[in-house]
């Protein structure tokens, strides 16, 4: 234990805590950048000396553990690429989720975990995917997106106004998956925003309908 005091996120409490510094240990390594020539396709290497310090610190409120790895490459503490777990997330797991079919779970654990590493492009491919299952599940896999999501409003699924929002997703979700579309944090949970609100609406309808059922006939 070195007893020092850092100020960094705790996984626990979900906020930055004052924390006591357990473990610290540094080394020096060389670190391979490739810079790309896209014109005429040829790759170098160029090298660097790079500074890795490995860290563990316990929360003073919760006691909980904190790793990093944290790795300089500039005097600049701002230029440090920092690896924390647990982190901070961008976007937590929503707990109605346990409540849907398990055919949705699993596609939504990965859009999850590429959301909070980073991997935009991938969480957007899955988001399409996930949208994909939704419309073959209700309408079959029939005809163009537009025609499906005609064929949901008539069905009675979505209502008319949100075809335009789950265009755009789907929009975006093939810019991934064939243009290497790449989206800003904010936009992707935007698109997020519309596939929640698509999958609670589906648990809120299930729930209406046995809220429904269990309601007593008014007296005649």
């Amino acid at each position: 234990m070195t007893n020092e005091i850092i100020k960094t996120y705790c996984g626990s409490c979900q906020k930055e805590t004052n924390q006591t510094v357990e473990y610290k240990n540094h080394e020096i390594e060389p670190l391979e950048i490739l810079a790309k020539d896209d014109k005429n396709l040829k790759t170098e290497s160029l090298w660097m000396v790079g500074f890795n310090i490995w860290q563990i610190s316990k929360c003073n409120g919760c006691e909980k553990l904190t790793f990093k790895h944290i790795v300089k490459t500039e005097r600049d503490d701002s230029k440090d690429i920092i690896f924390q777990f647990p982190k901070e997330y961008a976007r937590k797991y929503p707990e109605w989720y346990r409540k849907l079919p398990i055919k949705y779970l699993e596609i939504l654990r990965e859009v999850y975990f590429s959301i909070n590493v980073g991997c935009f492009i991938i969480a957007l491919i899955g988001i399409r995917t996930i949208l994909d299952v939704y419309i073959v599940d209700k309408v079959g896999d029939v005809g163009t997106f537009k025609q499906k999501l005609n064929k949901l409003v008539e069905k009675g699924f979505i209502t008319k106004s949100k075809i335009s929002s789950l265009e755009t997703a789907i929009d975006a979700g093939n810019a991934s998956a064939h243009r290497g579309y790449k989206p800003e944090k904010e936009v992707l949970l935007k698109i997020m925003d519309i596939v929640d609100n698509l999958l609670e609406s589906e648990i809120i309808d299930r729930e209406s309908v046995l809220i429904k059922q269990k309601t007593p006939d008014k007296k005649k």
